[in-house]
């Protein structure tokens, strides 16, 4: 049984960063590499399903109802494939951001995870047609590979998170120039004569 004070010390050490070794700067440069990579085995993925329904639409005969349903496993795999390419141009701005030290870039960002995976759920559980010829196995790794990626995203929002939020300090530091320690010059420090050994 979890122990609630462990868990939530757990979840200081993960808000605090230094968490497996990455600070929260690198666990965001993680987390976006993160989603480059399994967008990429997505986009691969949706591509190969794509090919599979357009060689069994040249295979079979031209019913209607078989039709109908490959033209919208076609759409779902149209919409699913931009929505992919979408996530890789904002895990790349995600990476300008980063380097610019743009706070809203970053927090622009989770909110767009957010949106990505709803719109991918919302089209998994609505578009995804039910029809004789769709494979089984194929939704089942659809939905594997959503839960996996929610469950992984969540953990890397936690660096997402704390990467916003010192950001947002530096920026409200830079506005506020009250807030910057003035460095003082150091103090010098005049021996008398009986320290000096004369």
């Amino acid at each position: 049984m979890i122990n609630i004070r462990t868990f939530w010390n757990g979840i200081k050490r993960l808000l605090g960063g230094n968490v497996c070794g990455l600070s929260a700067k690198e666990g965001t440069i993680v987390a976006g590499m993160f989603t480059l990579i399994t967008s990429t085995i997505h986009l691969i993925f949706e591509s190969g399903n794509l090919r599979y329904y357009i060689a069994l639409t040249n295979l079979t005969s031209s019913e209607v109802d078989g039709s109908a349903f490959i033209m919208s496993f076609e759409l779902y795999c149209y919409i699913t494939m931009g929505l992919i390419g979408a996530g890789i141009f904002a895990v790349f701005i995600l990476f300008l951001c980063i380097w610019k030290k743009i706070f809203w870039g970053v927090a622009g960002y989770i909110v767009w995870i957010f949106l990505y995976e709803i719109g991918h759920i919302c089209l998994l559980v609505v578009s995804f047609p039910n029809h004789k010829n769709l494979i089984k196995t194929m939704y089942v790794l659809e939905c594997f590979g959503l839960v996996f990626r929610i469950l992984l995203q969540i953990y890397w929002l936690f660096f997402l998170t704390r990467h916003m939020v010192e950001l947002y300090r530096i920026r409200r530091m830079a506005e506020d120039p009250s807030k910057i320690k003035k460095k003082a010059p150091p103090k010098l420090k005049f021996g008398n004569v009986v320290e000096m050994g004369v």
